[in-house]
């Protein structure tokens, strides 16, 4: 289940700053006496605090180059772009909060993510429109979803102008941060926007999910399995190793008992664990990002029967970050070698990627 946000959009609260730069925040009369920090986004340390004094706080200070900072007062928290020089005003008694620097970047910020908002809005009409038509017979499904792949790239477009438009500016490093993980899927096209927007390879965000890009590179199709190891089902290790690459293609099925696509998958790999002998074709689940009871929960309500490897959460080995895995259900097919032969299987794309393999 990849998650990339299509029509749910928060709204950009920012701000500015660098050498010499200049915060007054007004906030609400609970807050009174509360500490008031200014901290990095990045390293998530606070890099200055104050009294709220009167419903109002203010930070003053020297900054080397721009950064994304977040003002936090208890629960309550603004973001603020700082670059050089920066007037800004911060009112936190507003949700999101509400900033401006007399035409700097957050103020660009607001107007950008009003537009996008707005070209959101529209798509997103269009988009349940279409849907009652698919419903009334109006529209086929084909139709459909190439209408819904025009409107989700039209959409990752318009972000992709604004972050180039800003390449030279914090918010277009900002924006990149944001929005990168649904606007690109692979090394190379992120590689490219981070030579161009300035500041992008200092942002946390993007940093991880170059790391992740990079993990999945090295796991593509045609590439060696990477070995990992969690538990079975009587709580005994087991790895991956176990069953990949022992001479019979193994479809691999990275879940979660939560996932409502995943569970939506269990029928299929079921299917195909009977049809197949287990000799020439193994179905393994690897069950990722769960609890242990309710993983052991799920197995016994859907009947599961096939192997499982379970990862806990916090352990050893993270299955998904070996493997660059960003969303849920991630199917692989691996070869009789433990080469992975396919990545990104569903429904019935299971069992053609597995008789295509085998008429080879």
């Amino acid at each position: 289940m990849k998650k990339i946000a299509i029509f749910a959009f928060g709204a950009l609260a920012l701000a500015a700053c660098n050498s010499g730069y200049n915060i007054n925040g007004t906030t609400g009369s609970n807050l009174e006496g509360k500490t008031a920090y200014l901290v990095n986004t990045n390293t998530n340390e606070p890099v200055d605090s104050c009294i709220v004094k009167d419903s109002a706080f203010v930070f003053k200070g020297e900054l080397a180059e721009p950064e994304v900072m977040r003002v936090q007062i208890e629960r309550t928290s603004g973001t603020v772009l700082l670059e050089p020089q920066s007037k800004i005003t911060i009112d936190l008694t507003t949700r999101p909060a509400v900033v401006n620097d007399n035409g700097g970047v957050n103020d660009q910020a607001a107007e950008i993510n009003n537009a996008l908002n707005e070209k959101g809005s529209t798509l997103a009409t269009a988009y349940r429109d279409n849907i009652a038509k698919v419903e009334k017979g109006e529209m086929t499904v084909e139709d459909f979803e190439v209408f819904r792949n025009k409107i989700v790239n039209e959409l990752n477009g318009a972000y992709k102008e604004s972050i180039v438009a800003n390449k030279d500016n914090i918010l277009g490093a900002y924006m990149l941060a944001m929005y990168s993980k649904g606007l690109y899927d692979d090394l190379a096209s992120l590689d490219s926007v981070m030579q161009i927007v300035k500041y992008s390879g200092k942002m946390k965000p993007i940093q991880t999910l170059h790391a992740n890009l990079k993990k999945k590179e090295a796991t593509k199709e045609g590439k060696m399995f990477v070995d990992f190891k969690g538990q079975n089902v009587d709580g005994g290790v087991s790895a991956l190793s176990d069953y990949v690459g022992k001479g019979r293609y193994v479809v691999a099925d990275f879940w979660a008992s939560w996932c409502g696509p995943c569970r939506a998958e269990i029928p299929n790999l079921k299917a195909i664990s009977k049809e197949y002998d287990s000799e020439k074709v193994l179905v393994l689940g690897i069950n990722v990002w769960d609890q242990e009871q309710k993983f052991k929960e799920a197995l016994v309500n859907e009947g599961i029967d096939y192997p499982q490897i379970y990862v806990p959460q916090n352990g050893e080995y993270n299955a998904t970050e070996l493997y660059g895995i960003q969303g849920i259900p991630q199917i692989m097919l691996f070869g009789p070698d433990g080469t992975i032969i396919k990545r990104d299987l569903r429904g019935e794309g299971i069992k053609k990627a597995i008789e295509e393999a085998m008429s080879k």
